[in-house]
């Protein structure tokens, strides 16, 4: 990313945590626009209530458990860690991103808010990937695989 690029999204994320109710700033730490290693990935925290606002560049799949969409243990009736799969539920690499976190993904214009929820072999292979699950199948079609902007607190 170019330096006002950099510059452009870090306003846009901070914006959009204020726009969330998130009012209890402590501070805006980032490694001056640099990429932390090769990926291109910019580290950004944002210190709120205690909690850690994390971010990567990664790419965002979605699945429809109950259209042959693999859950746990192939049940389209519980994800892995035993909830209800529902829209909101996001899989995730729990060693990334801990299960529980609120998960905002963000492509363009589109916002996808949800909770880390599940887990799948897709996301432990690629550790910058999620699926999103989504009720209806259509949409799990029309969503496919897209480069996202992935932030979890």
């Amino acid at each position: 990313m170019n330096e006002m690029r950099k510059d452009y999204f870090k306003l846009i994320v901070l914006l959009i945590l204020l726009g969330m109710g998130i009012y209890t700033l402590v501070g805006l730490l980032a490694t001056g626009g640099e990429p932390t290693n090769n990926n291109n990935d910019i580290n950004i925290q944002v210190l709120m209530r205690n909690k850690d606002v994390n971010y990567m560049y990664g790419i965002a799949t979605a699945y429809t458990p109950s259209a042959g969409g693999i859950n746990a243990d192939s049940d389209p009736f519980s994800t892995s860690i035993g909830l209800k799969p529902e829209n909101g539920i996001i899989a995730v690499n729990p060693e990334v991103i801990p299960y529980g976190s609120e998960v905002m993904i963000i492509h363009h214009k589109t916002v996808i808010r949800g909770r880390a929820g599940d887990t799948g072999g897709a996301m432990r292979q690629n550790p910058k990937q999620v699926d999103i699950l989504m009720e209806e199948l259509q949409d799990a079609m029309d969503w496919g695989r897209r480069e996202v902007h992935i932030i979890w607190w």
